[in-house]
């Protein structure tokens, strides 16, 4: 990955977000491989780092329309710190569908809300 992590554009790692986004919620939901799944969400969250640290964080806004809910829901998880409006609405409009992400994304609003999430997505 830090070959990777060296010559990525701002496409490809949104490209990779979607995709572990998507597998991490495979593995978690539909495979139920916790291993996988933990796999999936490191992977994401190195991408998401990288975002960071190359000031394209902000690009994951271009998500909270995706057509897939766990990319949907990764997208608005991450820019809490930046558009926490904007991130709420999306998480809460996924606690309506009554999905299986629909459970942790109350959970992500009711933790958010509290305080116990803003060192872990601010970091």
């Amino acid at each position: 990955m830090a070959t990777i992590m060296k010559n990525l554009t701002i496409e490809t790692a949104l490209s990779l977000f979607e995709s572990y986004a998507i597998k991490q919620n495979e593995y978690s939901y539909l495979h139920v491989n916790s291993s996988k799944a933990n796999y999936f969400f490191d992977k994401l969250h190195e991408i998401v780092n990288w975002m960071k640290e190359n000031g394209h964080l902000d690009s994951l806004s271009n998500y909270y329309s995706h057509p897939n809910i766990a990319v949907r829901s990764w997208a608005a998880c991450y820019l809490l710190p930046l558009h926490e409006k904007e991130s709420l609405e999306v998480l809460e409009e996924i606690v309506k569908m009554k999905v299986p992400d629909s459970f942790d994304a109350q959970m992500t609003i009711r933790e958010w809300k509290n305080g116990n999430l803003k060192n872990f997505y601010t970091l």
